[in-house]
Parts: structure tokens; C-alpha cells; sequence
């Protein structure tokens, strides 16, 4: 994770970017608990894009995508899926999808 995370722009020695969607991380105690991996995913309207600026970002979240529809296909059986979406949640949106689909589900 940290050899992906120095391949993102924003961990390049003697870079300062100070661009309105630059990653900055103020804190040490929290670049060490993310590795320094502050990008996000996609670009320009589009979440499955790769950023240049975030190549080992990027690279991760390829990788994350192919191992969950490599799951997808083995394990549940789609074996006729031809992608999957893999977005971030933060903990708020995730817990509001739970307990909307643990409402839904009671009704």
C-alpha cells in the first residue's frame, strides 16, 4: 500500500500542488493511518476514470474492482456480470444504506 500510495502526486518529495482538488493531509497521525493516499476516485463526472495524478490511488481501486467481480462471478455465480461499480462510503452514508434497506425489509 505504501509503494501504491508514492505513486500519487500529492507524495512526491518537494511537491506542493495547490490546486482546488489536490490532496493535502495537514496531519502526520493521519497520513500514517490512510498510508497518505488523500485522492479520490474518478474525474470529471466519471467514478471509474483513472486519475492521473493518483496513479497508485487508481491502481488500487482497478485492483479492489476486479478481486470484488472476480467474486461476484465465482463465488455468487454471475458468471455472465461484465463489471462492478466499487465506490468508497464513508461511515454516516453506510449506515444510512443499512438501516434504510433494515427498514425496507421490515415493512
Amino acid at each position: 500500500v505504501n509503494e501504491c500510495s508514492s505513486m500519487d502526486s500529492n507524495n512526491f518529495l518537494g511537491n506542493c500542488g495547490a490546486g482546488e482538488r489536490e490532496a493535502r493531509v495537514a496531519c502526520g497521525l493521519v497520513r500514517r493511518r490512510h498510508f497518505g493516499l488523500g485522492h479520490g476516485i474518478g474525474r470529471s463526472g466519471d467514478v471509474g476514470a483513472v486519475q492521473p495524478k493518483a496513479a497508485g490511488s487508481s491502481l488500487i481501486c482497478k485492483l479492489a474492482t476486479e478481486l470484488t467481480r472476480d467474486l461476484v462471478r465465482r463465488v455468487l455465480g454471475m458468471n455472465s456480470i461484465q463489471g462492478v461499480l466499487l465506490v468508497p462510503m464513508a461511515t454516516g452514508m453506510s449506515l444510512s444504506l443499512v438501516l434504510l434497506a433494515l427498514r425496507a425489509q421490515a415493512e
